[in-house]
């Protein structure tokens, strides 16, 4: 039975570092502020690169990915442990359009800036 558990643990183990650039892990301690005011429902995912995805369960429902290399918008394919982990279609995910005004104005480990439509939006990580 140790072995089973073991080699278990060994392929979940490969198989995340694998898909490390895919896997995004909930952050529970991130909030996501819009226009000065906390947003309720939203849920802030990080990959290893510290790409940045909010979902927002509430209306509006919306799921923006935000990457260090200018790579925004929703992504087109994403499946989801509600709550724990989602998992893109690739390294570099096919998004789906997003509207023109999208533009991030600083991105750290901390935190990002970035402008959506006319509502400005600072997501911070914990």
């Amino acid at each position: 039975m140790k072995k089973l558990i073991l080699l278990l643990i060994v392929i979940a183990a490969v198989c995340i570092v694998y898909n490390r650039q895919r896997l995004f892990l909930r952050d529970p301690l991130a909030n996501v502020v819009r226009d000065g005011v906390k947003e309720q429902g939203a849920q802030v995912f990080i990959n290893y690169n510290s790409d940045v995805m909010v979902e927002n369960d509430n209306a509006p429902l919306y799921v923006e990915l935000i990457a260090h290399d200018d790579h925004t918008g929703a992504p087109q394919q994403l499946k989801c442990i509600h709550f724990v982990a989602c998992l893109t279609d690739a390294d570099l995910p096919t998004l789906l359009p997003w509207p023109a005004g999208l533009t991030v104005h600083s991105m750290s480990s901390r935190s990002v800036r970035f402008l959506d439509g006319k509502r400005e939006t600072t997501v911070t990580l914990y």
